[in-house]
């Protein structure tokens, strides 16, 4: 879950006795929205997702892993969906 609340997000993470798989969630999550809000575009969730299936997961710890896809995830539909359903509005359908 990517919306962990407000004292255990990115400034105080390193304060956190123990980083939980939702503050990872998170971590990944607000880079995905930054990225978004700067360029609200299909083009910008094709490069975040690209990014997230090309880069290497073999160092990359397992529940980092999970935690990035989930963002995804949550992103993909809190985001992505919303602005396609309004393209699909303003440009019509299939």
């Amino acid at each position: 879950m990517p919306f962990v609340e407000q004292y255990r997000r990115v400034a105080n993470l390193n304060l956190l006795n123990e980083i939980q798989p939702g503050d990872l969630c998170y971590i990944h999550y607000k880079r995905m929205v930054d990225q978004w809000r700067a360029n609200p575009r299909w083009t910008t969730a094709h490069e975040i997702y690209r990014d997230l299936m090309i880069s290497p997961t073999v160092a990359i710890d397992v529940n980092e892993q999970v935690a990035r896809r989930l963002a995804w995830q949550v992103f993909f539909q809190l985001h992505v969906i919303p602005y396609e359903l309004q393209k699909r509005d303003e440009n019509g359908d299939i």
